[in-house]
């Protein structure tokens, strides 16, 4: 493990998710793997991958094809699994996440690929969509890429900090994407603390979006 990682539960998820550029986050999180589920796989630590799945049962067939982006080491695909979810891919540009979450023989196919810009996965390749805890993380021009990925008539299923949503320029894409007629919002559910524990000041909503 390497000596740089911090010794304290809510040093590393600081120290993670205030990493200065996107390539320095991926490595942070590369050297947080094998600890990542200790620090944040418990629903007391990160609620949001249950509340996300909650959402996920009521507005998407469990046959359906399913991405995970921003899967990490599987803590979302482990809620879907167990709500009956059979088909998931992963995808995350965290090679040593993506190692984890393999060795749980949840997803059908993982992905190593940066989502902030297209990939080299099909247009239309599945159903839905879910992401969770990436909107301080994932740059912003990752949501024309997830409607990409998914095919019209499907959904996406986001968790999403709404503090950040418009200062991350979310917001802005989200716009562009409507007025192209490729995405639209259907439901935008109640306010939580996605991590209470380690950052409270995270407010979450779970988004539903339909890929037009």
């Amino acid at each position: 493990m390497s000596d740089e990682l911090p010794d304290t539960q809510a040093a590393r998820v600081d120290w993670v998710i205030r990493a200065p550029t996107n390539q320095e986050m991926r490595r942070r999180y590369d050297i947080w793997a094998s600890k990542y589920d200790g620090d944040v796989g418990s629903l007391d630590d990160y609620i949001a991958p249950a509340e996300l799945t909650k959402v996920a049962v009521k507005v998407l067939d469990r046959h359906a094809h399913v991405v995970d982006a921003g899967a990490g080491t599987g803590l979302v695909g482990a809620a879907l699994k167990d709500a009956g979810f059979e088909t998931l891919t992963a995808l995350d540009f965290s090679v040593a996440m993506l190692e984890v979450a393999r060795g749980k023989g949840l997803y059908q196919a993982l992905h190593h690929c940066d989502l902030s810009q297209e990939t080299d996965l099909p247009a239309d390749m599945a159903d839905a969509l879910v992401t969770c805890g990436t909107t301080t993380q994932v740059p912003p021009s990752a949501l024309r890429e997830y409607v990409r990925l998914v095919r019209p008539g499907g959904k996406i299923v986001f968790a999403v900090v709404t503090g950040t949503w418009d200062e991350n320029g979310y917001g802005a894409i989200q716009e562009e994407l409507e007025a192209a007629g490729r995405l639209n919002v259907v439901q935008k559910g109640a306010p939580f603390q996605m991590m209470p524990t380690t950052e409270p000041q995270f407010i979450c909503e779970i988004w539903v979006m339909e890929v037009l």
